[in-house]
């Protein structure tokens, strides 16, 4: 038990009553005992005390405390929801007001991490203070030989969002801003990170990669593809606006065979690109193998329900759909152009909804270069590229025959040239395996192949090691 200010008192979880359940008598041993603290407040506080509890795990009979009991609960090493922290601040404030000798009691378990979050944010309320560093900095001196009660990175960041309430919105909480979720960058990945995924908030998980349809029966490696700078593992879904709306507070959790690490945000204090170090990440520091200059940068878009898309991918993939039902059979002697590569068809579609913010982006540029340059094969392959408008039906003609010619020339044995849809589909460009039958993983593949499609429309995109 401390004494944080002469009216804020930090304490353990009152143990040793049966009404705390088994673990909570147990626990009565070597914590608070619920006795020797009613004994405690009679003597030296009687009928001026108000104790808060923020255990959502364990609660007690309230009439042990004369029912001066008050309970702001949420889940041990988490946050809570932002407006709790104002509720909690509005009364404890009434209470102390009421009398100059009034003091409020504050505990969770071990009475250091949830306490510090909610009287630091007090001490704010309460103007002790101007900065939530101060603030904070005040607490953990006071509560902790160490220094270190208050230190998980999410829980110091909810202070420091409520410094910014208390700043710019005068201590009422704004309305949740409405974000879509697009996906994840990992900067500076080690091969040995490539976490499943799950998103919540306080009402339930909204996204996990173990029970997403695209990706539940997939292993993280499959789902997390090099981007196209160097060092950075990206995570997405093709072709969907995003993973999962998002409004207010919500969690974002990784987990591999290290072990487990997460960090709460919110959405309406937290811009649309947010990076994380390892210094900003909760439990990291406890994994086993160092990650030196690891990152992981969230990326979020304003949301009003309607699909996000990008003008100029919808553009390309357009222009590329009415190429392809522009060129009829060259049986009939019409126009002739190469066959199009089944991972560009496969990837247009997709293209305006992957990792593309609004941003500027050259996504076709890539899928361009891919199709000028064709694979070397047996004999050498000549792209002809013909136009309806400037070019008439018997040039069309001549060329044709011009270009079989040279094929057949360069080949060793004369072999037949079909001009029907049975012309091998890598003509221009190599081919995806299992594009005829398409599932979760080959699809995340051919997506991948092509990593212009995972971009957030950086300028400075460049290949991966």
């Amino acid at each position: 038990m401390t004494y944080i200010t002469e009216n804020i008192i930090a304490m353990g979880f009152p143990a040793g009553d049966m009404s705390s359940g088994f673990f909570g008598y147990v626990e009565g041993f070597y914590r608070n005992h619920m006795e020797e603290v009613i004994k405690f407040f009679e003597t030296h506080h009687k009928d001026k005390y108000k104790v808060y509890n923020l255990c959502s795990e364990r609660l007690y009979d309230a009439s042990l405390f004369e029912g001066k009991v008050a309970s702001f609960p949420f889940d041990d090493h988490n946050c809570p929801p932002i407006h709790l922290i104002t509720l909690f601040c509005q009364s404890a404030y009434s209470w102390l007001k009421e009398d100059i000798e009034n003091v409020v009691v504050v505990h969770c378990k071990a009475g250091m991490a949830r306490t510090g979050l909610m009287i630091s944010s007090l001490l704010l309320y309460l103007k002790f203070y101007p900065t939530a560093e101060e603030s904070m900095d005040y607490y953990n001196q006071k509560r902790c030989f160490d220094g270190k009660g208050l230190v998980l990175p999410s829980q110091i960041r909810y202070v420091k969002y409520f410094e910014r309430v208390l700043t710019y919105f005068n201590g009422e909480i704004p309305p949740g801003r409405r974000c879509m979720l697009r996906g994840f960058r990992l900067h500076r990945c080690p091969y040995w990170i490539r976490p499943s995924i799950t998103i919540s908030d306080h009402n339930g998980v909204l996204f996990s990669s173990k029970k997403h349809p695209r990706t539940k029966d997939l292993s993280p490696e499959d789902y997390w593809f090099s981007a196209p700078k160097k060092g950075v593992m990206v995570f997405a879904l093709p072709g969907e606006p995003g993973l999962t709306e998002l409004t207010g507070d919500f969690k974002i959790h990784f987990h591999d065979r290290q072990g487990d690490f997460y960090c709460w945000l919110n959405t309406t204090m937290t811009e649309n690109r947010k990076i994380l170090g390892t210094a900003d990440l909760d439990g990291f520091d406890k994994r086993k193998l160092p990650s030196p200059g690891f990152q992981v940068e969230i990326v979020l878009v304003d949301y009003n329900g309607t699909v996000v898309t990008t003008p100029k991918a919808e553009s390309t993939a357009k222009t590329q759909d009415e190429s392809s039902q522009s060129s009829p059979a060259t049986a009939a002697g019409d126009e002739v152009a190469p066959t199009p590569n089944p991972k560009q068809t496969k990837d247009s579609g997709n293209q305006d909804d992957v990792f593309s913010d609004g941003e500027a982006e050259e996504t076709g540029s890539s899928k361009n270069r891919q199709a000028e340059t064709a694979p070397a094969g047996s004999g050498n392959v000549v792209t002809t590229t013909f136009t309806s408008e400037n070019k008439s039906k018997p040039d069309q003609i001549a060329s044709l025959t011009k270009a079989t010619e040279q094929i057949s020339i360069g080949n060793a044995g004369s072999t037949q040239v079909h001009a029907s849809s049975e012309q091998k589909p890598d003509v221009a460009g190599a081919s995806v395996p299992g594009i005829e039958n398409p599932n979760p993983e080959s699809e995340f593949k051919a997506m991948a192949a092509d990593a212009s499609v995972f971009t957030f429309g950086d300028e400075d995109d460049y290949e991966s090691e």
